[in-house]
């Protein structure tokens, strides 16, 4: 459990990645879902991360979600969930084994893509490093949301709005290493959000690295499975190839202007570079995926979950047996 700011506790699981156990190189994404379920619900699509990106997944559950406390779920208290995981990451004394905080990663959807932004934005003001932003489906803010939504009510929205998650102005300020994944299709979150942060991050001043993966028949909460393996391909390109850079800058910014190794394009037959609305927007910086109509994907999905589950009540067992305050573990069971 990761106790917040202010005092409310946050429950996650730490699905460590058996190459991790004698290799500080692999890298930690932290995932943050949207706002709906638990990290439970979360397992096959960190199944995928899992095995596909070589990495460890850290499943975090909001505040009043889960096994977390049952706290008020408002921005102000996501916020500090977020900055939690953090500062927990950073912490010395946390109980994480063989995690390297140097390649930390988060990646959120939908509304964990403004948590996720949040989470940036707080490691840049707080110093502490991050490698990374992955954001999948995620929104401008919350008011432009209600335009979408709710049209009718939209003249009104200064007086009844009690919440911003304002990312359009939080992605130009970041200066961390970014990659948006989108669904072409998606019926919620209008696609038009991620194309105008994107653009928004890309003509930005900061000086920093910024992709762009589409699925075009990629719908909100699916896209991960639409993408085919051409989806998992470009995130893993987009990790190694920050990593990679960090090495060879010797810890240093990733920039979009820094190495030569982030002017390679993609030439797998799977994916097809395409130039987006802003000409500013480059084809080495967005690719458009057709994804896959196979079940082929899914199918190794589903018999790998009992195994996570299968962990998550070891993890169980553990906690009840003293060994308290691993994040890899939860405290009780929940349906």
């Amino acid at each position: 459990m990761i106790k917040c700011e202010d005092g409310v506790t946050i429950h996650s699981w730490l699905l460590y990645h058996p190459s991790s156990s004698n290799n500080k190189e692999i890298p930690t994404i932290i995932f943050f879902h949207g706002n709906a379920g638990n990290i439970g619900l979360r397992l096959p699509n960190a199944v995928q991360m899992y095995h596909y990106l070589q990495a460890n997944i850290w499943l975090v559950e909001y505040r009043g979600f889960g096994d977390s406390d049952d706290a008020v779920v408002n921005e102000k208290g996501l916020k500090l969930d977020a900055e939690a995981v953090l500062k927990y990451a950073h912490d010395q004394n946390n109980t994480m084994s063989n995690v390297n905080v140097e390649k930390l990663f988060v990646f959120g959807r939908s509304l964990g893509g403004a948590v996720a932004f949040h989470m940036a934005k707080f490691a840049q003001v707080s110093k502490y490093p991050l490698a990374g932003v992955l954001v999948e489906n995620t929104f401008v803010s919350i008011s432009t949301m209600v335009d979408h939504l709710m049209p009718y009510i939209a003249p009104l929205k200064s007086l009844v709005l009690r919440i911003g998650w304002n990312s359009g102005e939080i992605a130009p300020t970041i200066n961390i290493p970014t990659m948006f994944l989108a669904g072409a299709q998606d019926t919620l979150v209008p696609h038009g959000h991620m194309l105008e942060l994107f653009t928004r991050m890309k003509n930005s001043k900061t000086d920093n690295l910024v992709r762009m993966h589409v699925v075009k028949q990629g719908t909100h909460n699916e896209t991960w499975m639409q993408g085919g393996k051409a989806y998992w391909v470009a995130i893993k390109r987009f990790l190694h190839d920050v990593l990679s850079a960090e090495e060879h800058n010797d810890g240093r910014a990733v920039t979009k202007h820094g190495t030569g190794v982030f002017q390679r394009k993609t030439s797998t037959s799977t994916t097809e570079c395409t130039e987006a609305s802003s000409s500013s927007v480059t084809n080495e910086s967005i690719e458009v995926s057709m994804g896959s109509n196979d079940g082929e994907d899914a199918a190794g999905m589903i018999s790998s979950v009992g195994n996570f589950m299968g962990m998550a009540r070891e993890a169980t067992r553990s906690v009840a047996a003293g060994r308290g305050g691993n994040p890899s573990a939860p405290s009780k069971k929940k349906e």
